[in-house]
């Protein structure tokens, strides 16, 4: 790829984690505890989470503290997008006072139109356009801007990826192209509950799984550890967590 960046990085990726859903996600508390621990022990420079952090917007406030806390142990940044679950609009849960007292490693996406997150010492720029409503008409792709020379582009987007072969209109529709065309260098997904690599051109997209494992699986968590190096590009793994 032209103009590759210039710094080496790790990125920890997973989403998925349905805070506050006892019934369908009853162990989500261990598993973000899982995750946070993953980033140190993974050696990785940022945190992503690609959606539906909390499960619903009926979450006590007392949840939204200890995950601010919990993010709070890290000592890296942590960039979260609102999903389908958590949306970002009038009633969202990131307009309550725990993400407003919040550390100042945690970064959220709150423009519905997208917006850039840059870290300019870490060589770094991260997009992603939270989602006010979950309909077909909400495109997570649309308006993503270029890589900025020598920076690392990572999108950030949850969402339903299409395959050619769907037939049914799904909300927050990503279609193959857009990705191949989108331009960044990682995409990184949320939506699904199993791990599933989408990339399409030069662009590497992974959904990372839910840490829990997959519906039926329980147990079975996951994170994807996303290694970003100026020599040899984008690769990624998938590393089993506690």
């Amino acid at each position: 790829m032209e103009n590759m960046p210039e710094k080496k990085l790790r990125l920890i990726h997973t989403s998925d984690t349905h805070l506050g859903d006892p019934a369908g996600h009853p162990e989500a508390s261990a598993a973000l505890v899982s995750v946070v621990e993953a980033v140190a022990r993974n050696k990785g420079d940022m945190l992503l989470i690609a959606g539906d952090v909390f499960d619903n917007e009926r979450v006590s406030d007392d949840l939204l503290e200890w995950f601010v806390t919990q993010m709070g142990h890290l000592d890296t940044p942590a960039i979260l997008l609102p999903g389908n679950h958590d949306l970002i609009h009038e009633t969202s849960v990131y307009h309550r006072d725990a993400f407003r007292n919040a550390s100042e490693n945690l970064f959220v996406f709150r423009d519905t139109d997208g917006e850039v997150l840059s870290f300019p010492d870490m060589g770094i720029d991260l997009w992603g356009r939270a989602m006010p409503m979950h309909t077909p008409q909400f495109k997570p792709l649309e308006g993503m801007p270029a890589p900025v020379e020598d920076n690392w582009l990572v999108a950030l987007a949850h969402g339903h990826f299409h395959y050619e072969e769907d037939r049914d209109q799904r909300s927050s529709p990503i279609y193959p192209q857009e990705v191949a065309d989108s331009g960044c260098h990682y995409l990184a997904l949320g939506h699904w509950d199993r791990h599933v690599d989408v990339s399409q051109g030069n662009t590497t997209a992974v959904y990372s799984g839910c840490p829990l494992g997959p519906i039926g699986s329980p147990g079975a968590g996951e994170v994807t550890v996303v290694d970003l190096d100026p020599l040899s590009g984008v690769s990624y793994r998938q590393v089993t967590i506690n």
